[in-house]
């Protein structure tokens, strides 16, 4: 605690995180399971495909940062404010939206990480509802194994499969929504990357149990054993993550 308040006392900001390899796999999701999450938020789904809200799990690994080196999984809603309206396309175009444009962000359900210093900087500077946790992460040049466990070191959630040719894409920086305090927050991140689309990619998403309140929130989504609308990845990533907005 007294690192992160630290942080603060020094505005350190921008954090960065200089070496990570990074994969985010995009799934449609049950419609009440995504508007059960965003009650009082003053949020809705920014995103949807054939009708259904779509939500993104996040498989990332830092080997290099300001918060030293970890595991994470992110499980996240992309949104936009309630009062925003747009079409469903615009908002897919926002995602290459400059900050001063950009509507659409993140909203994390949850992010287990393996290192308590992580905990303490996602809770502390930007909101984000870090848990310690165990992960394991093994990425090769065409494969993907991961896995959520507990603490005895089981599966309770696994992602494994190939992952086909990459086709190059423009890089998109990020941009998340949070809570501290119960004050919306709104942060932006820098992003550098060789980012890849891999359309033929195979990666099977299996729930071994729901001890986790995770686990639990996958099955409610309907991901288990749906296979991803699309998979992207970098073997490197580097980002800045700025100081959070209040948002009025």
């Amino acid at each position: 605690m007294i690192m992160m308040q630290a942080y603060h006392m020094k505005q350190t900001f921008p954090l960065a995180f200089q070496d990570v390899h990074y994969m985010a796999l995009l799934y449609s999701a049950d419609p009440t399971a995504v508007d059960k999450h965003l009650q009082s938020t003053g949020l809705k789904p920014a995103l949807f495909f054939f009708g259904k809200p779509v939500v993104a799990i996040g498989l990332i690994q830092y080997k290099a940062s300001d918060l030293g080196a970890y595991n994470e999984i992110i499980l996240s809603i992309p949104v936009v404010l309630k009062d925003h309206h747009a079409s469903h396309l615009s908002n897919w175009l926002d995602l290459y939206a400059g900050f001063e444009k950009r509507k659409g962000g993140q909203y994390i359900i949850h992010i287990p990480v393996t290192s308590q210093l992580s905990v303490d900087g996602g809770r502390n500077l930007w909101g984000y509802p870090k848990t310690l946790e165990p992960i394991r992460h093994q990425f090769t040049q065409n494969k993907i194994e991961s896995s959520l466990d507990n603490p005895k070191g089981h599966p309770i959630m696994t992602w494994k499969g190939s992952l086909g040719p990459g086709i190059m894409i423009p890089t998109m920086n990020l941009m998340t929504y949070s809570f501290m305090e119960n004050q919306l927050m709104k942060t932006t991140v820098d992003v550098k990357a060789k980012m890849k689309w891999y359309p033929l990619a195979n990666i099977q998403l299996s729930v071994d149990n729901d001890e986790s309140e995770m686990a639990k929130n996958v099955q409610l989504l309907g991901l288990p054993s749906k296979k991803p609308l699309a998979v992207l990845g970098a073997a490197r990533f580097s980002a800045l993550f700025h100081a959070p907005l209040k948002m009025h």
